[in-house]
C-alpha cells in the first residue's frame, strides 16, 4: 500500500521529477534532515517531532521583505483548515531574525509555525542557499528599501531559495519543488492534492 501511495505522489511530481538534475534542494524519497530552531515565539522546535505526528508542509522563503513569498505564505494560511484535515503542519523558514519572523506572522496573521534561522544552517542542509549579489543587494536597498541585513543579520545576502517539501511519518520527502525563480511557487491545491495521496 506504502508503495502505491508513493507511486502516486511520484506521478504528481513527474515534471519534478524530470527535471530532478536542474532543481536544488533535497529530491523526493531521501530523508528529511532534521533540525531544532527557533520559532517566532522563540521557542525550539524540532522537525522530527513534528512529522512523528502527522505530514509536515516544510517552506522556504526568502524573508518577510519579499512580497511574493508573503504571498505565498498567506495562500498557505487561507487553506489552513484544508491542511488541518489531513493532520497536516505547516512550517515556514527563512533566514528573518526573530523580530522580522514576529512582523511576518502578526502582518499577515499566521497561523502555522514560522522559524527563524539567521544562521542559514537549514538551508545548508536542504541545499537552498542563495547568495544575492553585491549589486542587487545594492540596488534592493537604495531602490526598494529592502535592507537585507538588517532582516537577518547576515552581510553575505544569504537568503533561501523558495522551496516546499511534504515529509511523511518516516521523515521521507515525498513531494518537493525548489526554483531559483522566486516568483513560481508551490500552490496550495498541489499541496493538498499530495497529501491526499499519502492517505
Amino acid at each position: 500500500m506504502k508503495i502505491m501511495k508513493m507511486l502516486g505522489l511520484m506521478l504528481i511530481c513527474l515534471p519534478l521529477i524530470t527535471l530532478a538534475q536542474e532543481m536544488p534542494g533535497m529530491q523526493i524519497g531521501v530523508l528529511a534532515p532534521d533540525f531544532e530552531a527557533e520559532n517566532y515565539k522563540a521557542e525550539t522546535v524540532k522537525l522530527s517531532d513534528l512529522y512523528k505526528k502527522g505530514p509536515v508542509v516544510l517552506v522556504f522563503y526568502r524573508g518577510g521583505w519579499c512580497p511574493y513569498c508573503n504571498m505565498h505564505l498567506q495562500e498557505l494560511q487561507a487553506h489552513m483548515e484544508d491542511f488541518k484535515r489531513y493532520n497536516a503542519a505547516v512550517v515556514a523558514v527563512s533566514v528573518d531574525k526573530i523580530q522580522k519572523a514576529v512582523e511576518t506572522v502578526d502582518g499577515k496573521r499566521l497561523d502555522f509555525e514560522v522559524i527563524s534561522n539567521p544562521q542559514g544552517d537549514i538551508l545548508e542542509k536542504y541545499g537552498l542557499v542563495y547568495k544575492v549579489p553585491e549589486e542587487l543587494n545594492k540596488k534592493y536597498k537604495e531602490k526598494y528599501n529592502i535592507d537585507l541585513e538588517a532582516s537577518s543579520g547576515r552581510t553575505d545576502g544569504m537568503i533561501a531559495i523558495p522551496a516546499t517539501y511534504i515529509i511523511d511519518e518516516s521523515g521521507t520527502i515525498v513531494f518537493a519543488y525548489a526554483n531559483e525563480d522566486y516568483k513560481v511557487r508551490t500552490k496550495a491545491e498541489e499541496i493538498l492534492e499530495a497529501l491526499d495521496q499519502m492517505k
